[in-house]
């Protein structure tokens, strides 16, 4: 009885004695001691732990292809055709003016067409400092100019646009009262799926506008799920899809 009482001691001090040493069992318990190295509540923690990481991972996987076709179903892309004009859509400055001037500069359409994007507050104050000199649209026009498109080439449109419905609404006006028939939207991949919808509600059908995604590193159809940033780029643009099906885009300024 005296042996067995310090063997069961001598299993939880880690030390074996001799009289324990030789006892039934007493070496495995002491080798998975040594093995498992922890308490048993928090043995139970780290399982319980790692079940739940295999759980999520499963989920994560099972759900990849739904999440995947989210971000998919937002890029839409047409075929190229030689246009009256090339539109930059206004954000993601310089990346959406790059892409123009390549566009142009492969013949595409003889001119851009820039809308006027409202220029932040915060903005505008930078620019009384004189921290920047340009606003949003005098920005973009230097990175056309910057990546090729001559300044003759460029038209501007002169009335500032809040949400991207009165930004079309201004460039469907200017197209038809030029005689254009055909147009190349640019802008960001993820939200061209709005863009095709707001285009063909303003237009109705008059202007034919092809749509042409930018592809860049801030959103990523196959992983948006995955990153804070692409994720609210996502949810913003079904949210300005939702409202466009509500009739209510334009109170959402």
């Amino acid at each position: 009885m005296l042996d067995a009482s310090r063997s069961t001691s001598s299993s939880w001090t880690g030390n074996a004695s001799p009289h324990s040493a030789g006892a039934p069992g007493a070496e495995a318990r002491l080798a998975d001691r040594a093995v498992v190295g922890w308490p048993r509540p928090r043995r139970r923690w780290l399982v319980g732990a790692l079940g739940a990481l295999v759980v999520a991972a499963a989920l994560g996987a099972a759900h990849a292809p739904l999440l995947r076709g989210l971000g998919q179903w937002l890029v839409v892309e047409d075929a190229l055709a030689r246009a009256d004009a090339i539109v930059v859509v206004a954000g993601s400055t310089p990346t959406n003016e790059e892409e123009a001037a390549a566009l142009y500069r492969a013949g595409w359409a003889p001119r851009v067409i820039l809308s006027r994007q409202a220029t932040p507050a915060r903005h505008v104050r930078l620019m009384q400092l004189g921290v920047r000199p340009l606003d949003l649209q005098g920005e973009a026009r230097a990175a056309l100019e910057k990546s090729g498109v001559p300044g003759y080439a460029i038209v501007t449109i002169h009335d500032a646009a809040l949400i991207t419905e009165s930004e079309l609404r201004l460039v469907y006006g200017l197209a038809r009262q030029a005689g254009y028939r055909r147009l190349i939207l640019v802008g960001s991949a993820d939200h061209t799926r709005r863009l095709r919808m707001i285009w063909a509600r303003e237009s109705g059908g008059r202007i034919e506008g092809l749509l042409h995604p930018v592809r860049h590193e801030t959103f990523s159809p196959e992983e948006w799920w995955r990153k804070r940033r692409m994720a609210e780029l996502v949810l913003h643009e079904y949210l300005g899809i939702a409202a466009l099906a509500l009739g209510i885009s334009d109170l959402m300024k």
